[in-house]
């Protein structure tokens, strides 16, 4: 057995210690092709003072397990009770940004920006971002990684090439 904590980013001052058992099976009496079973649990209540019963994963690869986990955790973790939770009162800020310097940059400058959201808060929700370039959409063009709380967008403009005509 295993022992890990979730944090809840509008109560960052609780932890809830989650435990996951991993185990092989076969079934059909050792003839079967082996699964494998999980079992992710906590000894937190709900709002109403009620346990929260365990989840069960199973698998018959270990391919998907992380995903998996992460599913079964997050449905145990919306029927913790999290309170006092506090007001996500301040919106994203931009941290850092590629070029500096100067207010004009050159036609085939990479653009990098890196957004955060403070603690507490819900996250940057990153299916609303819209990226604009003078007044031109490029959300499609912005390659974005990093998580709910600290995302990082680059951009690079695609290539062109102008032909004169005589």
């Amino acid at each position: 057995m295993a022992h890990f904590i979730v944090r809840n980013s509008l109560n960052p001052n609780k932890v809830v210690k989650f435990n996951i058992t991993l185990q092989q099976q076969v079934l059909n009496t050792g003839e079967g092709e082996p699964i494998w079973t999980a079992e992710i649990n906590t000894l937190e209540t709900t709002v109403s003072g009620v346990s929260i019963g365990p989840k069960y994963i199973h698998l018959r690869s270990l391919e998907n397990l992380d995903e998996e986990v992460n599913k079964a955790v997050s449905e145990l973790s919306e029927q913790v009770d999290w309170s006092p939770r506090q007001d996500d009162s301040r919106g994203p800020y931009v941290s850092s940004y590629l070029p500096t310097g100067s207010s004009s940059v050159n036609i085939d400058s990479k653009i990098q920006l890196v957004i955060k959201e403070s603690l507490p808060s819900s996250g940057i929700d990153i299916n609303s971002l819209s990226v604009e370039l003078d007044g031109i959409d490029i959300t499609n063009e912005v390659e974005v990684s990093g998580d709910p709380y600290e995302y990082n967008l680059k951009w690079k403009p695609r290539t062109v090439i102008y032909e004169s005509f005589d």
